[in-house]
């Protein structure tokens, strides 16, 4: 499929005959009172910030309207959100671009997305969502496809108030090495589960800080590594060729990678915007929504408007 960008008329073709207020979801307008958005008209950036709207109708007559290249919400709830003041709370995001992941399995150029790409980006999404239940026992949190890769929005009552949230983002990305790694539970597990996503994408260029000789075993042994992995072998890298010095070099790079597959700034970013779940990502003509069932969500299939099925 070509992602190309739609017209001022596609806008307006979308916004009219597509768009349905109901498709915002549920957790944003029940809370639309407190919240900011923001909306792009030409592709220029949010600079049309501190909307405040009262109800649904506001927000559909305000789309309608303007027929906006891109909309934003806040993740944050305000008490006068169109001054961005009285900060009550905000959800934990976690925010994955299929476009920027430092490791893929494709050979798409840097910029650019693909089927495998956005597969991938969907595989990690539903990994952190399974630290979150596992670990954090978190229960209220939803997926949303954002056109180039997916949102996790987590509303949980314990987690809305806090302010600094950088140690959870380093553990739900596995980005610090466990004193031990073999444990069935808890940290050791999720650290695990984020080294096996790396490892399984990496090809010959990912791993050219290493020599060519153990670069090239690493490859060649992977689905001995992984299984090692699994069955938390402490010495799951002992595969020919790699010491302990390239073993070393190997794991700090693993761990760095995983703290790059998410934007981390919007996790630990309090009051933040992002696109709201609905509404068309103008630069690639994608629909950005909810997703409803993540195991078998297709955006190829589901979030393509009419428009670009017609052109």
């Amino acid at each position: 499929m070509e992602f190309r960008e739609a017209t001022p008329q596609e806008r307006m073709r979308y916004y009219h005959e597509e768009w349905d207020p109901s498709d915002v979801p549920r957790f944003i307008t029940d809370s639309i009172e407190e919240r900011e958005f923001a909306f792009d008209h030409n592709g220029q950036g949010y600079n049309d910030r501190y909307n405040a709207f009262h109800n649904v109708h506001e927000l559909e007559t305000k789309m309608k309207t303007l027929n906006p290249y891109a909309v934003c919400a806040s993740t944050a709830y305000y008490e006068r959100p169109q001054q961005r003041e009285g900060w009550t709370r905000a959800e934990l995001v976690f925010d994955i671009d299929a476009k920027d992941q430092p490791v893929r399995s494709c050979d798409c150029e840097p910029g650019s997305i693909c089927e495998t790409c956005l597969e991938e980006g969907k595989e990690l999404a539903l990994t952190i969502m399974d630290t979150l239940r596992d670990d954090f026992a978190i229960r209220d949190m939803y997926m949303a496809y954002s056109g180039r890769g997916y949102h996790i929005h987590v509303l949980d009552e314990n987690v809305l108030p806090l302010e600094n949230r950088s140690a959870i983002l380093e553990y739900v990305m596995g980005a610090v090495m466990p004193t031990d790694f073999q444990m069935m539970g808890g940290y050791a597990r999720t650290w695990r589960r984020m080294l096996a996503v790396i490892i399984s994408k990496m090809d010959e260029k990912d791993l050219s800080f290493l020599t060519s000789p153990v670069a090239t075993s690493v490859i060649e042994h992977r689905p001995t590594i992984l299984r090692n992995l699994e069955a938390r072998k402490a010495d799951f890298l002992n595969v020919p060729g790699v010491g302990k010095t390239s073993r070393d070099k190997f794991l700090e790079r693993c761990m760095e990678l995983n703290g790059q597959t998410v934007d981390g700034k919007v996790t630990i970013d309090t009051k933040r915007i992002l696109r709201l779940p609905s509404t068309l990502h103008s630069k690639i003509s994608m629909i950005c929504m909810l997703v409803d069932d993540p195991e078998t969500f297709d955006p190829l299939s589901k979030a393509v408007p009419r428009f670009v099925e017609e052109r």
